[in-house]
């Protein structure tokens, strides 16, 4: 064989062989996972101007120190954020000039501390995001590293107790329900249902509004309406309540619990303000006309077509 052509198959050979070497180096993720199994319990999130702490117990997440339930999305968006951390790149050491440059001062800085059963789980100083949005420099476990690391954590984690607060009084499936029934004045009205178990709701009127032939799927649609009550906003837990109760309701439930909702109207001239209290939370809270109309339900509204 001649040399020429002994050299030009080694270039070829050696060729392929840087070939295979950068597909096989170029498949390797240069994403680094850091993941814990252990469930967290407590995550206290703190900057230089608040500090708020959530805490899991009786199957619920609660913000703050007075009850308030947190929102579900929001606690489970932190719950994987500090179960499993993605680490993109190293930036430099923490405690240089790069500090300033990336908010991780302690004036800038927000600190995440997540414990279970009081002991710690993680622990992040959340810097700055980047300039895409998608990813946050900050510092992980006590470590000096300042790394890059995936997802918007500075959203995540930036929020004050306020806006943790769940808007969500309560939630029942449809099919749990066993009564339901509103007073007003003097006049009570309620359904009742009087299947048996497993088998397909056949509602009752109960009460003493005057008996009207009753619309069983426009009986089961306002069901299906009070079977969750979303709030407009938390008020002062001292506001005093109206003088006017404008409706009290009550919601049965297959597993025995009533839920208890009071409704009292304020008036400033042509105007309204609903505040509400329920047997789910010791707060008080505001509530907009439309989210009050399904507690004010007539019973006539739930006649058949026919009779209607």
């Amino acid at each position: 064989m001649k040399t020429r052509k002994i050299i030009l198959l080694s270039i070829c050979a050696f060729l392929l062989c840087v070939c295979i070497a950068q597909g096989i180096t170029g498949s390797i993720s240069p994403v680094k996972t850091i993941k814990t199994d252990a469930d967290p319990d407590t995550i206290t999130i703190s900057n230089s101007n608040s500090s708020v702490t959530l805490t899991h117990k009786n199957n619920y997440w609660y913000v703050g120190n007075n009850n308030y339930i947190a929102t579900a999305a929001e606690v489970d968006n932190m719950l994987k954020a500090v179960k499993e951390i993605k680490v993109l790149d190293k930036i430099g050491k923490f405690g240089s000039a790069l500090d300033e440059r990336y908010n991780l001062t302690d004036e800038k800085a927000t600190t995440v501390i997540a414990t279970k059963d009081g002991k710690e789980v993680a622990l992040l100083r959340i810097g700055k995001t980047s300039s895409t949005g998608s990813q946050t420099y900050a510092c992980i476990n006590g470590k000096t590293d300042i790394l890059l690391l995936s997802g918007n954590l500075t959203s995540i984690f930036g929020k004050d107790e306020a806006s943790l607060r769940s808007k969500t009084i309560y939630t029942i499936e449809e099919e749990n329900v066993a009564a339901a029934e509103i007073t007003m004045g003097t006049r009570t009205w309620g359904l009742e249902n009087s299947a048996k178990k497993g088998e397909k709701a056949v509602w009752q009127i109960t009460g003493n509004s005057p008996k009207v032939d009753l619309d069983q799927e426009a009986a089961q649609a306002w069901i299906r309406n009070v079977c969750f009550l979303n709030i407009n906003s938390w008020i002062e837990d001292n506001t005093d309540l109206p003088a006017n109760k404008l409706t009290s309701f009550s919601l049965k439930t297959t597993g025995g619990e009533t839920i208890l909702v009071d409704i009292y109207e304020k008036k400033t001239g042509n105007d309204s303000q609903y505040i509400g209290t329920c047997s789910r939370t010791p707060h008080k809270f505001d509530l907009t006309k439309y989210l009050t109309e399904k507690f004010t339900k007539q019973l006539d509204e739930l006649k058949t077509k026919a009779e209607a």
